[in-house]
């Protein structure tokens, strides 16, 4: 019997993989007046639904993400796709001012080797259209594995001193655009349903003395805290329309800056982000009660 529920289970965990995949896609989308903005979609199809996260501007002053859903049918080779919602914004325009991507296009297969090409219409929340485009997109992980590849290229040149090796790593820099880096002054907007959010301060690398004071609405909650691998747990009240926490850098760790893992955690989802600050610079989340 043990065995039999044993083949059962895996047999069943088997099932559940196969009927749901996990996909990312990176690429840009391109504007009529010619400008280029990184776009990356990361989703789960299941039974050909469609349901994840867009990012959008990734790494730069406008970092969005949003919330995606949708539909895949293998039969019509077709993929459908809309935003709805936005989960963390870095720039400064109110909620209702976003365009919203909704793309409908051709698709053979959820795989490495297929490419999401076409036109894109812009919506506002009220349905009105804004701006359109195009985007174009190929699977994360075929990116990646070209990056390894020239990376491997490059180590073995030996015309490529170590110290521009070094400098020039193409798979770390992608990996880099998967991290919420929060910069000086920047200010990341977080949509919640929450009454309550918790955030968790550690170093996430060597520990190396990184210092730090959170405010939370102009009330200090974390004095001249020097951040350790150990966790450090805040639970923050959203007791208003918004709430401010503001991050100061006190110091330069003893490597490099002021780099501090921030991981925060809503009712409904899971932010990572990590401060890049030096000494005396500042950055914000600004939490907005949908």
């Amino acid at each position: 019997m043990s065995r039999i529920a044993l083949v059962f289970l895996l047999s069943l965990s088997y099932t559940i993989s196969i009927a749901q995949q996990d996909y990312e896609y990176v690429g840009i989308i391109k504007l009529p007046d010619t400008s280029l903005i990184s776009y990356k979609i990361s989703f789960v199809e299941k039974d050909g639904l469609v349901k994840g996260h867009s990012i959008t501007d990734m790494g730069g002053a406008h970092e969005t993400k949003s919330f995606i859903t949708g539909y895949f049918d293998d039969k019509k080779n077709s993929l459908e796709f809309y935003e709805s919602g936005i989960l963390y914004t870095k720039s400064s325009i109110t909620q209702n001012d976003f365009c919203f991507v909704h793309f409908d296009g051709r698709l053979k297969k959820l795989n490495e080797s297929q490419q999401i090409k076409g036109a894109f219409k812009g919506m506002y929340d009220n349905g009105a259209e804004c701006i359109s485009g195009d985007i174009m997109m190929t699977n994360f992980r075929r990116v990646l594995k070209k990056a390894s590849k020239l990376d491997r290229k490059i180590d073995r040149n030996i015309l490529v001193s170590k110290e521009k090796k070094d400098a020039v790593n193409i798979r770390q820099t992608m990996d880099s655009l998967s991290l919420n880096l929060l910069n000086k002054n920047e200010v990341m907007s977080i949509f919640s349903k929450s009454e309550t959010v918790t955030l968790e301060v550690y170093d996430a690398g060597q520990e190396d003395g990184d210092q730090i004071s959170i405010w939370v609405n102009d009330a200090v909650i974390l004095k001249d805290f020097t951040v350790t691998a150990i966790k450090k747990t805040l639970t923050i009240p959203l007791k208003t329309d918004e709430t401010k926490v503001k991050i100061k850098a006190l110091n330069n760790g003893a490597i490099g800056g002021n780099t501090v893992k921030m991981d925060i955690t809503d009712v409904n989802n899971h932010i990572d982000t990590l401060t890049n600050l030096k000494e005396g610079e500042s950055a914000q989340f600004v939490f907005v009660k949908n």
